[in-house]
């Protein structure tokens, strides 16, 4: 690992974190939180925390989302990491659209979500899925929404809309799909 992609916002960082020498951080806070009338507007829906939020957040950020996929296709030589602070919302978006411009199928993005999510309920120290039941209220699953999503968006199309570079999706590819 040479490369961090740091999701978090500025008020997230703490000065007290090191690294080993070497390990180059890229900051790319991904939420917008001065964004309020958005983030009323993800709360007011009830889909924050869960898939749901994806394709507002897509519309409205999109460039933000082509900040962080070109932060991976242009890190130096070596692996990288993408964290936010838990790793479901921010992590799972950018970790759906690095997986979709590499080609892989939403089945296998869809299936790799849901190991996450899995992963994630002891930190909520919970044994039900808290994402599922607020799913659940809303007459869908994290398998359908994320379905639907992958279905309904061309991912590729939208960022690079947004200004991802065709370069940088080669090199991200090239990155991605090499061994």
């Amino acid at each position: 690992m040479r490369t961090v992609v740091d999701l978090r916002e500025p008020d997230e960082w703490t000065a007290a974190v090191t690294r080993p020498q070497g390990i180059t951080v890229i900051r790319v806070p991904l939420d917008d939180n001065d964004d309020a009338a958005f983030w009323y507007s993800i709360l007011d829906d009830d889909v924050d925390g869960t898939p749901l939020y994806y394709r507002p957040f897509l519309e409205r950020k999109a460039a933000r989302c082509v900040a962080a996929v070109t932060a991976v296709a242009r890190a130096a030589p070596g692996g990288v990491v993408v964290h936010c602070g838990i790793g479901r919302d921010r992590t799972g978006l950018v970790s759906l659209l690095l997986l979709a411009l590499a080609g892989v199928g939403a089945e296998a993005i869809i299936a790799d979500y849901t190991v996450s999510e899995e992963r994630l309920r002891r930190y909520f120290e919970a044994d039900d899925d808290p994402v599922a039941a607020r799913l659940a209220l809303r007459g869908t699953t994290i398998a359908e929404a994320l379905n639907e999503l992958l279905g309904d968006v061309d991912v590729e199309a939208c960022l690079l809309a947004a200004g991802l570079r065709p370069g940088d999706l080669t090199a991200l590819r090239e990155r991605l799909l090499t061994d």
